[in-house]
């Protein structure tokens, strides 16, 4: 199965409706270091084969970035395909290489620190240390890289899973904890806070669905994904202080927040995702502007300028900034792609 772009199929692309095309040089990006998954086109495409050759399994139904799935689950799932290479070699291929990227020349640089199926978060608002989440024991935990001293200390531990979290502006941190439901069918999930100066953290939501916790860069308030009464994918929102209940804003999924406030998200819109932004009380809701495909993952560059996001091309998962109006866009990466960015 062969993906490998033509001239004439870009320019389709770039012909198609929406805000799609250049329309910008990518010495106008940010200098500031963008951390995403990063797959070369090579394993992108084996990547495709395999989730095709996987329709109808488990791994097929869950998005296929969640890194809630354990690497025994992704083992497996790749290992029972038999397509001749072993089951840590085929799980290598779905679960991609941690890499910082320089956006201005495409140029990535993969993390030498970092294992296998990493996943980037968050950088701290000094920008020198970069949250990550990581199987490296029993459970998916915590952990954060210092860019000075090239140090990686762990954040979180436990029997409980932390997929996700985020640095809040005065040095605390809100994470997600994940246990098994009492029947073992499913996963429980809450938000948590670190206690300012130390102390065991304490819940912030009660869950049971709620993942990927966003600080706002005034520190007033938490947004994350979690479920609505119908089990569909939404964005809630709850004072980081707890001195109101959470209440659901929209829905959809993968929320943060740009550097003046807004928050920035995956809209479940008629024609699929699209992004989307909205004031933190899920007031001035509007379109971000919009390509054919879903669009996941949005994180705002540090000058506020662009957005990053995943755009889902048939199974590939390419990067793409988008101005922060949503009137140009461009691809980013043309050699492969890229997942969970973190700009």
């Amino acid at each position: 199965m062969s993906r490998r772009p033509t001239l004439l199929a870009l320019a389709a692309l770039a012909l198609e409706p929406g805000c799609f095309g250049l329309g910008f040089g990518l010495e106008e990006l940010s200098d500031e270091p963008l951390a995403i998954v990063y797959r070369t086109r090579e394993e992108s495409e084996r990547r495709v084969e395999l989730l095709e050759s996987a329709k109808g399994s488990a791994l097929r139904r869950e998005r296929s970035d969640s890194y809630e799935a354990s690497y025994l689950k992704l083992e497996a799932a790749a290992d029972a395909l038999g397509l001749g290479r072993t089951a840590a070699e085929k799980a290598a291929d779905l679960l991609g290489r941690m890499s910082a990227v320089d956006a201005r020349n495409e140029s990535v640089e993969p993390f030498e620190f970092a294992f296998r199926g990493d996943r980037p978060l968050d950088w701290s608002p000094d920008r020198q240390r970069l949250l990550f989440a990581s199987l490296r024991s029993e459970a998916v935990q915590l952990y954060e890289w210092d860019r000075g001293s090239g140090e990686v200390r762990p954040l979180t531990m436990g029997p409980a899973d932390h997929p996700a979290g985020s640095y809040g502006p005065d040095g605390r941190l809100a994470f997600a904890e994940q246990v098994p439901s009492k029947d073992g069918k499913r996963k429980l999930s809450r938000i948590l806070l670190t206690a300012p100066g130390g102390g065991s953290p304490q819940p912030l939501t009660e869950g049971p669905n709620d993942t990927k916790p966003e600080w706002s860069p005034d520190g007033r308030w938490i947004v994350y994904e979690t479920r609505d009464p119908a089990g569909a994918p939404a964005v809630a929102s709850v004072p980081a202080d707890g001195s109101a209940p959470p209440r659901i804003l929209a829905p959809g999924r993968d929320p943060t927040f740009s550097p003046d406030g807004f928050v920035i998200y995956s809209a479940r819109t008629r024609a699929g995702a699209r992004l989307a932004e909205m004031h933190p009380d899920g007031q001035a809701k509007r379109p971000l502007g919009g390509g054919p495909r879903d669009e996941f993952d949005p994180r705002v560059s540090p000058d506020g300028r662009f957005v990053v996001y995943v755009y889902d091309d048939e199974g590939r998962q390419q990067l793409r900034v988008r101005t922060r109006d949503g009137r140009k866009d461009r691809p980013l990466i043309w050699h492969g792609d890229g997942i969970t960015p973190v700009w």
